[in-house]
């Protein structure tokens, strides 16, 4: 049986692995937003001069645009006499993408997404690419996703590792082709950091060095400057095996 969104977010918090599953489900689902004081029946989302919103605030003071996964669960928090708005949940980030906004809120299956993880998910385009498809960066080097199950352990591991090195922000892996007379085929592994990098890059190679079950890994630091090249190809090509929860 398919999981629901709320299911697979409650898996994701403890399993990293469905967070992918997660956010491709989300973005191609239709979501519930509430209407804010000026809001009119039948409001365009093409309109954005005059579409309103309601906004809501933690405990904290953090403010963001409510939205549900249900109606169920929209009844449950505000009742059936407040005015909402059916869209898909792509098209609401993409309409409040300087915003925050905020999954479910007063449920267990709630999740915040602050404006630059909302930015980040709009530019990874979850879904929407062909993952038997690559790059060629020169005559000797081609980089293509992954299409076996490779050093799952070692992925495994750098997962774990990740979450308890705030400096990392997302993580990619792919497979790397060599032409040279041996046929190198290898893995190269992105890391995109933000803040303080410490040793990060030492603690990743003494887990490559001990669970990479005889692959040769690459292992480079993502440019977001970079406009062309493996960093581009990371971030605008394919789905990251780590994203940070914040």
């Amino acid at each position: 049986m398919e999981k629901t969104i709320e299911e697979l977010l409650l898996l994701a918090a403890d399993e990293p692995e469905y967070r992918d599953a997660f956010y491709d489900k989300l973005l191609e689902s239709e979501v519930l937003v509430l209407g804010g004081e000026d809001a009119k029946e039948g409001e365009d989302i093409n309109d954005s001069d005059t579409l309103s919103l309601l906004e809501w605030e933690s405990a904290e003071g953090v403010r963001a645009i409510p939205f549900f996964t249900s109606y169920d669960l929209l009844e449950k928090s505000v009742g059936d006499k407040h005015l909402y708005l059916p869209l898909q949940a792509s098209v609401l980030f993409a309409t409040v993408a300087d915003m925050n906004l905020v999954m479910n809120p007063g449920f267990d299956a709630s999740k915040m997404f602050t404006s630059d993880e909302v930015k980040m998910l709009l530019s990874m385009d979850f879904g929407a690419r062909d993952e038997e498809e690559g790059a060629e960066f020169s005559e000797d080097i081609s980089l293509k996703p992954i299409t076996t199950n490779r050093s799952v352990k070692m992925l495994k591991a750098l997962k774990k590792l990740f979450v308890k090195e705030e400096s990392v922000k997302l993580a990619y892996v792919a497979e790397m082709a060599e032409r040279d007379e041996n046929n190198t085929m290898q893995l190269a592994i992105g890391i995109e950091l933000e803040g303080d990098e410490k040793d990060i890059f030492s603690r990743v190679s003494d887990v490559v060095l001990e669970l990479a079950e005889n692959e040769m890994v690459d292992i480079f630091k993502i440019d977001r400057e970079e406009k062309e090249g493996m960093s581009a190809y990371f971030i605008h090509e394919m789905k990251p095996f780590y994203v940070r929860k914040y």
